[in-house]
């Protein structure tokens, strides 16, 4: 079964519910209303936290929501981790979801790249996903040629 990180479910919105049901933290719920309503965020971010609510509120036999408890942190503080973000909460409720339910048969879905390595601790690189976006060839830079035109 497939556990979506936040940054993932965002860049999966148009395809989310293709591959069957998955999972996801109820802080992944907290930092979407979050999102859709936050100053710092661009419109396209905000756009797709709506949408994403929308589709996932249409869609309520589709996935299921672990409810995060402090008691999850447990294996987190184990490696001597101390500050609990969200990201780390959501990582703990996979670990969670994978012990009680799907033993070594969780798929951890994130494109952070520092969450990737954390989860990478506890679920092993062949239970870690990315969601695969398109690569427009930008590689930081530009080259434009000017003229007066």
């Amino acid at each position: 079964m497939k556990f979506y990180d936040t940054c993932s479910l965002l860049l999966k919105v148009d395809d989310l519910f293709s591959e069957g049901k998955f999972i996801i933290s109820s802080i992944t719920l907290e930092e979407l209303e979050g999102i859709k309503t936050s100053a710092h965020k661009d419109p396209e971010t905000k756009y797709k936290a709506r949408r994403l609510l929308s589709q996932l509120a249409d869609n309520t036999d589709n996935y299921d929501v672990w409810i995060f408890r402090d008691y999850m942190l447990g294996p987190i503080k184990e490696k001597g981790f101390e500050t609990f973000n969200n990201d780390l909460k959501i990582l703990s409720c996979a670990i969670d979801y994978d012990m009680l339910i799907c033993p070594d048969d969780t798929i951890f879905v994130t494109n952070d790249l520092a969450l990737y390595n954390i989860a990478n601790l506890f679920f092993g690189n062949d239970s870690i996903e990315s969601v695969k976006i398109e690569d427009d060839g930008y590689c930081g830079y530009k080259i434009v040629n000017l003229n007066d035109q």
